[in-house]
């Protein structure tokens, strides 16, 4: 029964619909429709995202040049990875099939300041407050507000990592938000001897903060193991880039998947065939995408 209920429309067979409208404290815009019975119990649960994107149709018959920056309005807070992601795919198509080992490592560092300042905001905007008050406080505190008067310190750790990760993209994409660095085939800039000792002064205390925020969770994670480890837990299979030594790459490589239960799937797999090897599948409620294995159906 559940597969065929429809929580975008007015519930059937005696069930109730209850919204939650808007989702606060994530990244976008997205409501979540809940079917009960009589008894209040839970039938089914959706997240719909409810923002169009249509880029895939927005960009066809633009000038290619123009593609990486069109695709950064996808999101405010993680501009750089579709800046890089479309770079990365029209290297190939301009036939620029080796960067210069400054247009690989500008770009690495674009990329990485991404991870760091979108992680940083993940942690301490959208997830501590939940961490750090505890999942049956009181949810009016729950907010980047509360844990700026509860615990000051964390707050603003978080707000200058962020800032950091900021600074690192400004200074390689040109602007801390939709830059114009990366271009086909490499990049339109580099960075200056005073802008590298900018960066370098305050490595290592965002080092420090960093693993601070880890020795967070890790306290957290002792006083509540079971909470944790179970908490939030969904048996899914799993794709990374991997470097050809099979460590992990946030930036380039080759393809990796594993299933749910950490067999792997696939190995080293050239990413130019990603779309053989993945489907996406749509849904009436949502304009997100459900990409799955082809293999796995």
């Amino acid at each position: 029964m559940a597969n065929d209920l429809e929580t975008a429309t007015a519930p059937r067979e005696g069930l109730r619909r209850v919204a939650i409208d808007p989702v606060s404290r994530v990244e976008g815009h997205g409501k979540v429709t809940l079917l009960l019975d009589e008894h209040n119990r839970v039938q089914q649960v959706r997240l719909h995202i409810v923002e169009f994107r249509g880029f895939e149709r927005f960009i066809q018959g633009r000038p290619y040049w123009e593609v990486p920056v069109l695709v950064q309005r996808l999101c405010g807070i993680c501009p750089v990875s579709h800046h890089l992601a479309a770079s990365k795919a029209l290297d190939q198509v301009v036939g620029a099939r080796q960067l210069t080992p400054t247009a690989e490592k500008m770009r690495r560092l674009m990329h990485y300041g991404q991870i760091l300042q979108s992680h940083a905001l993940h942690f301490f905007h959208l997830a501590s407050p939940d961490l750090l008050f505890g999942f049956d406080s009181e949810v009016a505190r729950r907010n980047i507000v509360g844990v700026a008067q509860r615990f000051p310190d964390i707050a603003r750790q978080g707000i200058l990592l962020r800032k950091y990760g900021q600074e690192v993209i400004r200074l390689t994409a040109g602007k801390r938000v939709h830059g114009t660095g990366s271009v086909p085939g490499g990049v339109n800039r580099s960075l200056s001897g005073a802008e590298r000792l900018e960066l370098q002064r305050d490595v290592a205390q965002t080092v420090a903060w960093s693993r601070d925020a880890v020795r967070i969770v890790r306290a957290m994670h002792e006083q509540h193991p079971a909470l944790y480890d179970r908490f939030g837990h969904v048996p899914s299979s799993l794709m990374s880039l991997v470097a050809p030594d099979g460590s992990l790459d946030l930036y380039d490589g080759a393809l990796r998947a594993r299933d749910a239960d950490g067999q792997i799937m696939f190995d080293q797999f050239d990413v130019r065939g990603y779309d053989t090897l993945i489907t996406e599948a749509v849904k009436p409620w949502t304009y997100m995408k459900f990409p799955y294995f082809t293999v796995q159906g």
